[in-house]
């Protein structure tokens, strides 16, 4: 089961929604100083399990895009 979303969470979605197509690098570079990496990661792949983010795999990285609502 996964956690709620915490406050790093929303900022790495809300980085995502005000940079689609960011790479996951670019996506967690402002907070490697409070969290490894491989941590960082982890949340941006729970975020995708959620899907409030979207992961799209190119040949050399990934790029991470908001998720569209359709109504």
């Amino acid at each position: 089961m996964l956690k709620e979303l915490d406050k790093l969470d929303k900022k790495i979605q809300q980085g995502v929604i005000e940079n689609p197509g960011c790479s996951i690098r670019a996506a967690i570079r402002p907070f490697l100083s409070e969290r490894s990496e491989s941590v960082l990661r982890d949340r941006v792949r729970a975020l995708e399990l959620r899907r409030l983010i979207r992961l799209e795999k190119t040949k050399k990285e990934v790029l991470c895009y908001p998720v569209e609502v359709v109504e």
